[in-house]
C-alpha cells in the first residue's frame, strides 16, 4: 500500500474551511449537551443536606480533616457513581455522533447540519463503546509501562472510531487494524496534530472558555480531513460503503 504523506497546514487549513461553515452551530449544540448533561448528572452527584451539615459543623469548629472527610464522602457514594457512570455513557454516544456528523459534512454527504449523524443504529453505538474501552486499555497499558509507547499506541489507533463511524458495517478489531494501517508513515505527523488541536482547545478557554466550544468542532474537523487522507490510500481486506 502506498503510503500518502500528511500535511497539518493543508489538514489545518481545510479543518478551519469546514469550521467556518459549521463550527457555530456545533458550537451552540455542543453548549446545549453541557448543560443537558450537567442538569441530569446534578441530582445524582449533589451532596445532600446532611453531608452539608457536616461539612458546615466541621468548617466551625476548624475540623478542617471532617470537612474533608464530609466531602469525600460526595464522591465515594453511589450517588456519585451513578453519575459518573451516566455521564460517560452519555458523553460517548453524543462525541459519536458528533464524530460521524462532521463526517458527513466533510465528506458532503450532509449538506447543512442535522441530527442525521446521531441516527445510528444502537449495535454501532455499542460497538464505539466497546472501542473506546479496548483503545483505552491499551494505550493505558502502554502508558503504565514507559507513557511512550502509551502515547504511539495512542496515535497509531487515533483513526479507528472514524473508521468503525464512517464503516458501521466493520468490526471493532478490523477499525483497530485500518487504523493502524492508515498511520503508517505519518505518525509524526499525526503526533503534531494532536498538539495543534489541543493547542487550539487551549486558545479556545484562553477567550472566555467559550472560544473552546469552537475550537472542539474545528479538530474534530482537522481528524475527519486527516482520516479522509488517509483513507484514500487505503485498502481494506472486506470493501464497504462508506457513509
Amino acid at each position: 500500500m502506498e503510503h500518502v504523506t500528511l500535511s497539518i497546514s493543508a489538514v489545518i487549513g481545510e479543518g478551519w474551511e469546514l469550521a467556518k461553515k459549521h463550527g457555530l452551530m456545533l458550537a451552540v449544540i455542543l453548549l446545549a449537551f453541557y448543560l443537558l448533561c450537567n442538569l441530569i448528572t446534578a441530582p445524582f452527584s449533589m451532596p445532600s443536606q446532611e453531608v452539608m451539615d457536616k461539612y458546615m459543623n466541621a468548617m466551625q469548629h476548624q475540623d478542617f480533616d471532617g470537612a474533608m472527610r464530609a466531602l469525600n464522602s460526595v464522591t465515594t457514594g453511589a450517588g456519585y457513581y451513578i453519575a459518573s457512570m451516566l455521564e460517560s455513557i452519555i458523553s460517548i454516544v453524543f462525541y459519536a455522533g458528533l464524530a460521524r456528523t462532521c463526517i458527513l459534512l466533510a465528506n458532503h454527504s450532509m449538506d447543512k447540519l442535522s441530527f442525521d449523524g446521531f441516527k445510528m443504529p444502537v449495535i454501532t453505538y455499542l460497538k464505539v463503546f466497546g472501542l473506546s474501552i479496548i483503545v483505552g486499555f491499551i494505550v493505558l497499558i502502554g502508558t503504565f509501562l514507559c507513557v511512550i509507547p502509551g502515547i504511539w499506541l495512542g496515535v497509531k489507533l487515533s483513526m479507528a472510531e472514524y473508521y468503525l463511524l464512517d464503516h458501521p458495517e466493520a468490526g471493532i478489531i478490523e477499525s483497530m487494524k485500518a487504523s493502524w494501517e492508515m498511520t503508517k508513515g505519518n505518525w509524526w505527523k499525526l503526533l503534531g496534530l494532536a498538539f495543534t488541536n489541543i493547542f487550539l482547545v487551549l486558545l479556545g478557554l484562553c477567550v472566555c472558555c467559550v472560544g473552546a466550544l469552537f475550537a472542539i468542532p474545528w479538530t474534530y474537523f482537522n481528524d475527519v480531513t486527516a482520516y479522509n487522507t488517509l483513507l484514500a490510500n487505503y485498502i481494506p481486506e472486506v470493501q464497504y460503503e462508506t457513509v
